[in-house]
């Protein structure tokens, strides 16, 4: 594991980390990077996630979900409970709590975990969940949540269209904000191989790549909760020279894989790519997160 430093990340420096998994070294860094200095790692589907601070090098391990003492009794016997993590952040006006959010595969089940009290408490709430779990697609921002939401969900399996869901910490409420899937887009649809949700310019920026065309697609939301708020910002030209798109930086930039190996970013301001000098590393699922 490594940091890039420096305006042209230049400089590359190895962190000292021991895997808090023990010899499980199937885990994910949650999340487009860091709140106040603290990561959340976790792993997928399962109910272990630990807290990290990569400049005290401490670790604290969340306590495992009280979701068997409100789940009813025939639930827990014909049904295995798998948690996803949805979000993870800074409650401002809750003591300073950090926050985050998960689900559980009953109806589903919405809890929510708080630093200040070290519990879990159940959310009786109704959202969207993000059903296919992918890395990239959930974002925190200025006290709140937001993931994306491409499929049906809830005990009825009722449909609902691809939509970013915004979870407020403070009150606890959420909002939805559509994302049109009649639009001739194909960033919009979905049909992108690969999708992050990003902060730019301090809006929320949706960013895809269109493996057939290898072009970058980059919207902003103008407003949350508000129809048709989503604003074309970008159509990166066509970049043929792409392996596998790995992160966006605090300024927009694109960082991918090459062809060759070697690790470059997309400058949107420029409009160039640069190298960085390094080449990717030998574990095939490396990605690019934000810390500070």
């Amino acid at each position: 594991m490594y940091i890039l430093l420096g305006d042209k990340f230049e400089n590359k420096r190895q962190l000292n980390f021991s895997n808090p998994f023990e010899d499980d070294e199937n885990f994910q860094i949650f999340g487009f990077g860091s709140i106040i200095g603290t990561l959340m790692l976790h792993q997928c589907c399962q109910n272990e996630h630990i807290l990290w601070d990569p400049t005290t090098e401490k670790f604290g391990l969340i306590p495992p979900s009280t979701v068997d003492s409100y789940v009813p009794d025939v639930a827990k016997a014909s049904s295995d409970f798998v948690s996803y993590l949805h979000g993870f952040g800074y409650d401002y006006q809750n003591n300073r709590c950090c926050k985050y959010l998960g689900n559980q595969y009953f109806d589903p089940l919405w809890e929510i975990y708080s630093v200040r009290s070290n519990s879990w408490r159940k959310l009786d709430v109704d959202m969207p969940p993000s059903l296919k779990w992918s890395e990239g697609t959930h974002l925190y921002m200025d006290g709140v949540c937001h993931w994306l939401c491409k499929k049906s969900y809830g005990k009825h399996n009722s449909p609902f269209q691809p939509c970013l869901v915004s979870f407020y910490l403070s009150n606890e409420v959420f909002l939805v904000t559509p994302i049109h899937s009649d639009e001739d887009d194909d960033c919009i649809k979905f049909k992108a191989s690969w999708i992050n949700l990003a902060v730019l310019n301090g809006s929320i920026a949706l960013f895809s790549h269109i493996e057939e065309t290898t072009t970058f697609h980059v919207s902003i939301l103008d407003e949350i909760g508000m129809k048709e708020s989503w604003i074309k910002l970008f159509i990166v030209r066509p970049l043929p020279c792409v392996e596998r798109p790995m992160g966006v930086g605090k300024k927009g930039e694109i960082f991918f894989i090459r062809k060759d190996e070697e690790l470059v970013l997309f400058d949107l301001g420029t409009q160039m790519i640069v190298k960085l000098g390094f080449k990717r590393d030998i574990y095939p699922d490396c990605r690019i997160i934000i810390y500070k």
